[in-house]
């Protein structure tokens, strides 16, 4: 058996290492750091942005850089420099995606990076919706806007619908056949609302698993001795190029179907009684 000292392990925030209130507690915050104290090597990647992650993390003693916004962005927690960016979503693919949404009188939700990482949409028009204006407006990143107006200047990083999976559907088979080589695209339930569905989109260069490679790289790490944990199918990514891959048990059935080992669940706190078994 690998020294668990030897290798890295990266966990998924929502629905894996934080708890059902989308919290990581104080008592979690110090046994984290009493591990990484006694030798663990530890950072998180997450789709939150950091405006959103750092106050979450802000008191960990993470001695590694962040994979922010689904692999977006490789980033110094306490300082939060970028050290590696993606590629951005053209402003011609971004303006059919806005399109055919619209067409389907479904409101997106548009992300930029800049100086700071903002939200930009122009109505509200379900609860699923309603719900996540709520969570990115308490993080100050959420722009309620009359019209979209992008310029090539503008770095666009994501592309977000919610609604019911039956209104989705043909804009996920749409987004498919137009721009598989182009984009990369999750269609799955919100793991907080699961009545809604969210349709995500990336430039193919954007994953947890691509920016995990970089960061090897980065940190002259192998693969290999990395360990990632992770319940959503953005995780999947990190999952075919990680050396070991681990599922909650909430996870969804994809993903646990890709996983090397499953663990209870991250109301059970299954990431954190699972590294500490490591350093017993």
């Amino acid at each position: 058996m690998i020294d668990p000292k030897k290798l890295l392990y990266v966990s998924d925030l929502d629905g894996t290492l934080l708890d059902g209130d989308g919290q990581l507690s104080g008592d979690s915050v110090k046994s984290i750091n009493r591990l990484i104290d006694k030798g663990l090597n530890f950072t998180i990647a997450t789709a939150r942005n950091y405006d959103s992650a750092y106050p979450l993390l802000k008191d960990l003693n993470l001695k590694y850089p962040v994979i922010l916004f689904n692999g977006v962005y490789l980033t110094e927690l306490h300082t939060g420099e970028n050290l590696f960016l993606s590629n951005f979503i053209s402003l011609d693919i971004i303006s059919k995606m806005i399109s055919l949404a619209e067409a389907q009188k479904v409101a997106p939700f548009i992300y930029t990076y800049g100086r700071k990482h903002l939200v930009y949409y122009k109505e509200v028009n379900n609860l699923g919706a309603k719900s996540y204006v709520d969570i990115i407006s308490s993080d100050q990143i959420a722009h309620k806007v009359n019209e979209f107006i992008f310029s090539d200047s503008d770095q666009i990083t994501g592309f977000l619908l919610i609604d019911v999976s039956e209104v989705l559907e043909p804009i996920y088979t749409e987004l498919i056949t137009l721009y598989k080589d182009a984009l990369n695209i999750y269609f799955a339930p919100d793991v907080s609302n699961p009545h809604y569905f969210w349709l995500q989109s990336f430039h193919l260069g954007a994953n947890k698993g691509k920016m995990l490679k970089k960061m090897t790289e980065h940190l002259d790490i192998s693969l290999s001795n990395t360990v990632v944990f992770g319940d959503y199918l953005n995780d999947l990514d990190m999952f075919k190029v990680a050396g070991y891959s681990i599922a909650v048990e909430n996870a969804l059935p994809e993903v646990k179907c890709m996983a090397d080992q499953l663990i209870p669940s991250n109301i059970d706190q299954g990431v954190l009684v699972y590294l500490e078994s490591l350093f017993e």
